[in-house]
């Protein structure tokens, strides 16, 4: 399997792992949504060339089954990874400790819960921290690990309602947002 392919199975992989953390195991089909352009770079191809790369990446992506790929009334491309890539997911990919630790903290709902108490795990698993408040609409604060190290994904805090509460990106996908154009 080639790199570009490697990526998008294991970025499969973590969003299915991020939610059974959250929610727990379900042993029903998954489905995931993506922008066509988000799919587009993530499969290595352009908007017009998604279905064939899904057909050829869906062909070698073990562990999750014969995945789905529809492009759904609202534009966005749907991905179904079927039950059995839940159950390889549950059973062949351990929950990665600082993920684990961060939405335990975060599902308590403590509204005493300060981005400081956040910060701190990041800090636990790593001195590569990155942390900037951002200007959006949506968000508050960004936080991601420099070297990539436990993960590269970037990490977008909000406070609501009392409760903090975030959004997961890809570097690729967060730069997309141009939140920080705002």
């Amino acid at each position: 399997m080639n790199a570009t392919y490697q990526s998008m199975r294991q970025g499969l992989i973590d969003v299915i792992k991020e939610s059974q953390i959250k929610i727990g195991f379900s042993p029903n089909p998954v489905k995931l949504y993506y922008p066509p352009a988000s799919l587009a770079a993530a499969l290595g191809t352009g908007a017009d060339g998604i279905p064939e790369a899904f057909a050829a990446f869906n062909a070698q992506a073990d562990g999750l089954g014969d995945m789905q790929c529809t492009l759904e009334k609202n534009g966005m491309y749907c991905i179904t990874v079927p039950a059995e890539g839940a159950q390889y997911v549950r059973d062949h990919v351990p929950d990665p400790p600082f993920l684990a630790e961060l939405i335990g903290l975060l599902g308590q709902h403590r509204h005493d819960l300060t981005m400081d108490d956040v910060l701190a795990v990041f800090h636990k698993y790593s001195e590569h921290v990155e942390c900037r408040e951002i200007q959006s609409d949506e968000f508050d604060m960004l936080v991601y690990f420099t070297d990539g190290q436990p993960d590269a994904y970037r990490y977008c805090f909000a406070l609501e309602m009392g409760h903090i509460t975030y959004h997961r990106f890809t570097a690729a996908d967060y730069e997309a947002l141009h939140i920080e154009d705002q």
